[in-house]
C-alpha cells in the first residue's frame, strides 16, 4: 500500500502516448467498420409522374442507373458513357450474377433515345427485369 505524502500533494501524470495510441485504433476501426454509400439523392433528377407507381425498394442485387437531365448516366455513384455501362453491367454480371432487377431513374427531360439506348444494353446483358422508377400521382 502506498503512503500519502504529508503535504498531500502527489506527482500525478497521465501517460498521453498509451491514449493517442487507443485513439488511432478506435479512429481506424471506425473508418474500416463505415460502409460507405451514395445516395441517390444527389442527383438533380426530376421524376416523372404517374398515377401507378411501384414503390422503390433497396437490396442486394438490385441496381440502380440514374439519369440526368443533362443525359449524363450514373451506374451507381459513377458516371459512365453508354459504353462505360456497358462494360460495368458485364463486370457485375460476371462477378455477381444476373441482378434481380435494376431500376431506371430518368429525368423527365432525358433524351428518350438515351433511355432506350439504356435499355438496349441492358437487354444485350440478358438483363430483363427494369423498372422505371416514376414520382406518384397524388
Amino acid at each position: 500500500m502506498r503512503r500519502r505524502l504529508l503535504s498531500g500533494t502527489e506527482d500525478f501524470k497521465i501517460e498521453l502516448t498509451s491514449l493517442v495510441d487507443i485513439m488511432f485504433l478506435l479512429i481506424l476501426f471506425l473508418i474500416l467498420t463505415t460502409t460507405f454509400t451514395v445516395s441517390q439523392g444527389k442527383f438533380n433528377v426530376k421524376l416523372p409522374s404517374a398515377v401507378t407507381s411501384a414503390s422503390e425498394t433497396q437490396q442486394n442485387g438490385i441496381l440502380t442507373i440514374v439519369v440526368t437531365s443533362n443525359d449524363e448516366i450514373y451506374f451507381g455513384s459513377k458516371k459512365v458513357t453508354l459504353e462505360g455501362l456497358m462494360n460495368s453491367i458485364s463486370t457485375y454480371v460476371e462477378q455477381h450474377g444476373k441482378p434481380k432487377a435494376v431500376y431506371l431513374k430518368a429525368d423527365k427531360n432525358a433524351k428518350y433515345g438515351v433511355i432506350v439506348k439504356i435499355m438496349d444494353v441492358l437487354r444485350m446483358q440478358k438483363v430483363l427485369n427494369i423498372n422505371l422508377i416514376v414520382k406518384k400521382l397524388q
